[in-house]
């Protein structure tokens, strides 16, 4: 479960030492972790302009080849890259195999729409005249990626960037290296030429500051924390460096008097439960119609004491550990909180007491406006449950959180749903249903939240610049 650098088509040890690769499960170390220096960095850059040129003139169908090939190769070592995956993260099975599933089908989507991105043809404004708008490559970009879903992170980064004719210097997660590896193993395989990726890991605040001072840096592509994704703007705003940002949310649930209770906790406690709730768009905060109360907040306890947390590869797991011991510290912080500001823990609300990073399923109930767990993204297996009486003020209150990315409701009430469409602070909306990130559909967030698309045709073209040729045909 190791990984090392690979720039300019060669894998190669980092000059800067190595971390170890940490299995959040048992807290065993399982491998290492390589990290590069300045000189190193520097040779990825290097690498990835020398690169360019080529790549951007090789035919659009045939970069999409390789994405498909990659997907194809990748589809092929399921097993092994679900047990990477699973023990770096400390993912469940279900939720590991799940996850590389996605970056099969975001890789192949990728390939089959890379020769898809087409030019316009406008009315010329003189006789004889024409005018196009050509998508063109805008050249390196730097992709930088998080720990949670590490294989699907990378998997639409390059995916994208790579099909619209890019190349990449990838800075992934020193959490899931091996994860990253695998991901890169695949599109050297399938035919990737030498420079168009390079893999590099590093310290965080340093490596962040060599890649966006570079002239040669054209683009980002960021997935983290909304502090980190700030910083990374104010790096990248000197060079006027193009950027895709998806960082944090808070995403609430509007539960309407006219809703099934059990449908609503059958429909959002895998994605509040699952991956330990460290995803963006996991519901975090339920506002409840008061009728409906205090039946839902049982029914939500009773699902969330029924996961069985352990080992993803223990029999019978359910829910697995969370990244690291930071994430125990802050997940317990907001629980304690809520707690000392009148809030009822209905179930979990403590670590556990065993190997690895785990923290019990927790539902709180009563959860005061002013607790932190009301504007502070959880990214953990924890939610709060809140009473409303109207819809105003359900819109209100989550609005409140300073993120605006994922929501959902659940109700049959057209009203309510028309006005949820309009007045809620968020750039996807699930009714009676889950609103997932999937690769054939733009999404990109709100304010804090971040900017920019990704998934869909707008997600490649945003590593493209949209160049006007305008001409006159003479006799």
């Amino acid at each position: 479960m190791s990984a090392d650098l690979f720039i300019g088509g060669s894998w190669t040890r980092g000059l800067a030492g190595e971390l170890p690769n940490v299995d959040p499960g048992n807290g065993e170390t399982i491998g290492s972790v390589s990290m590069a220096d300045t000189s190193q960095v520097e040779d990825a850059l290097t690498a990835a302009a020398k690169a360019f040129p080529h790549w951007s003139a090789k035919l659009a169908n045939s970069r999409g080849e390789i994405l498909k090939k990659a997907a194809q190769l990748l589809s092929e070592r399921l097993d092994l890259a679900s047990e990477t995956i699973l023990l770096e993260t400390g993912k469940t099975q279900a939720d590991a195999r799940g996850e590389i599933k996605r970056a099969i089908e975001t890789l192949n989507w990728n390939g089959e729409n890379a020769g898809r991105i087409q030019g316009t043809i406008f009315p010329g404004i003189a006789d004889g005249s024409t005018r196009r708008s050509v998508p063109t490559a805008l050249g390196v970009v730097a992709a930088i990626t998080a720990w949670n879903f590490p294989a699907v992170l990378i998997a639409r980064k390059l995916g994208a960037a790579l099909a619209a004719g890019c190349t990449v210097v990838l800075k992934a997660s020193e959490f899931c290296p091996a994860t990253a590896r695998i991901l890169i193993e695949v599109l050297v395989d399938a035919g990737i030429p030498d420079g168009v990726v390079n893999l590099i890991f590093g310290d965080a605040v340093a490596v962040s500051d060599q890649i966006l001072s570079s002239p040669e840096v054209k683009a980002l592509t960021f997935t983290g924390s909304t502090a980190v994704g700030k910083k990374l703007v104010a790096l990248a705003a000197p060079n006027l460096i193009r950027s895709v940002m998806e960082l944090g949310g808070h995403a609430p649930v509007l539960v309407w008097k006219d809703a099934d209770i059990e449908q609503v906790v059958a429909v959002t406690a895998p994605a509040k439960f699952g991956s330990a709730g460290q995803s963006c768009v996991a519901p975090s905060r339920y506002f409840v119609h008061e009728s409906l109360y205090a039946d839902f907040v049982e029914a939500l306890a009773k699902k969330a004491a029924a996961y069985t947390l352990g080992h993803g590869n223990e029999a019978g797991t359910t829910m697995g550990a969370v990244a690291h011991q930071g994430r125990v510290d802050a997940l317990d912080r907001l629980v304690q909180d809520a707690r000392a500001k009148g809030a009822t823990v209905e179930t979990g609300g403590s670590p556990c007491d065993r190997d690895g990073f785990y923290y019990q399923p927790t539902v709180l109930s009563n959860v005061r406006a002013d607790s932190d767990i009301m504007t502070e993204e959880p990214f953990g297996p924890l939610c709060a449950v809140v009473p409303i009486s109207n819809l105003d003020e359900a819109i209100t209150l989550a609005n409140s959180a300073p993120y605006s990315f994922a929501a959902y409701v659940f109700t049959d009430s057209l009203t309510v749903r028309d006005a949820v469409s309009s007045k809620l602070n968020a750039s996807n909306i699930g009714i009676n249903q889950l609103a997932p990130s999937l690769p054939d559909v733009p999404l990109g967030g709100l304010g804090n939240s971040g900017y920019g698309y990704e998934g869909g045709l707008e997600g490649i073209l945003a590593f493209t610049q949209l160049r006007l040729v305008s001409e006159t045909a003479h006799a």
